[in-house]
């Protein structure tokens, strides 16, 4: 089985929690819902893929470009009037610190992952609030036309650690260390959004 496969199963009790935002966002959805799923995403992306392309070494297993995805998170979320200055305020998500390469490409299989939907996402949002999600849809575009390909070459990436049985289970401790970590993260994250909604 495909390193890449066995993190599927080993994940799948994570799949539901960590699917939640998009799947609320597939039934009626306003723009305000939308920016709230983008500022979350945000808060989690940005410091991981910052970390990952911080590994040393990690430029030999993986093209760092697909590390970007917080580039258009930010570009998607000053599209609904946010400065870059509010931007960089935004709640981030606390990880720990990583070295290894397999360990943090474990944590990436979290956002990479999260990819396999965006599609789907995107055309619904785009019947239901278009104007918004015209200026504010190059995170859920970052691999249109090209999300096979793309999720393909990341499974490649992986498979180089598959020979090695303690490689292999750091890349597996690293995605199940991400699910947690973005569980927590996403529940943090709502009972702000509740405490701030009381006050405003």
């Amino acid at each position: 089985m495909r390193l890449i496969d066995q993190l599927h199963a080993q994940t799948v009790t994570f799949h539901a929690d960590a699917d939640e935002d998009a799947l609320q966002l597939l039934g009626p959805a306003s723009a305000h819902d939308y920016q709230r799923f983008l500022t979350r995403r945000f808060g989690f992306v940005a410091p991981l893929e910052h970390m990952v392309v911080g590994i040393d070494g990690i430029e030999h297993y993986v093209d760092v470009r697909r590390f970007t995805k917080h580039e258009l998170l930010r570009r998607d979320l000053m599209s609904f009037r946010m400065t870059a200055a509010e931007v960089d305020q935004l709640p981030r998500c606390p990880l720990p610190v990583l070295t290894a390469p397999e360990e943090a490409l474990g944590w990436a299989y979290v956002i990479e992952r999260s990819t396999l939907g965006h599609s789907n996402l995107f055309h619904h949002l785009a019947s239901i609030i278009p104007g918004e999600v015209a200026f504010s849809s190059s995170y859920l575009k970052c691999y249109f036309g090209a999300l096979g390909e793309m999720w393909r070459g990341f499974g490649h990436a992986l498979e180089v650690f598959s020979s090695t049985p303690s490689r292999s289970m750091r890349v597996l401790q690293g995605a199940r260390g991400a699910f947690r970590t973005y569980r927590t993260w996403r529940h943090l994250e709502k009972e702000r959004a509740v405490a701030e909604s009381r006050f405003a």
